[in-house]
């Protein structure tokens, strides 16, 4: 789960452990009634809204242009983001047949709320 190339608007090494517990909360919040929104511009709007609780992108876009402003809005609104290594992988623990370049998580059931605080956390400690 290493990224092959890493594109610019990486800014954080994830560790596969963390990267595999994004998608499984993601996959929790999915199963259980929860609420994300998918792809670039419903995440965007998350963002910008202040509804989006984390952001997870993928790191494999090309051209990177198309997430490049994501980590900015993030980081200003001080919504927590992470990134996960291919769209593919993002695209399957949201449960659609389709690739996913980002997605916001907005509403979190009970299920997933301690492991979304605990990658929150980590996250964060791994940006200091």
């Amino acid at each position: 789960m290493r990224f092959k190339h890493k594109m610019s608007y990486v800014d954080i090494e994830i560790p596969d452990a963390l990267k595999l517990k994004v998608l499984d909360v993601i996959k929790t919040v999915v199963e259980k009634q929860g609420r994300i929104k998918k792809g670039m511009n419903e995440t965007t709007k998350a963002i910008e809204r202040g509804v989006a609780k984390l952001v997870v992108i993928s790191a494999d876009i090309s051209p990177a242009e198309i997430v490049m402003h994501l980590p900015a809005i993030a980081t200003e609104k001080k919504v927590p983001y992470v990134f996960v290594s291919t769209k593919a992988e993002l695209g399957k623990a949201a449960q659609i047949n389709i690739p996913c370049s980002a997605l916001a998580v907005t509403l979190v059931p009970k299920e997933a709320e301690a492991d979304l605080k605990d990658i929150v956390k980590k996250v964060a400690d791994l940006r200091k």
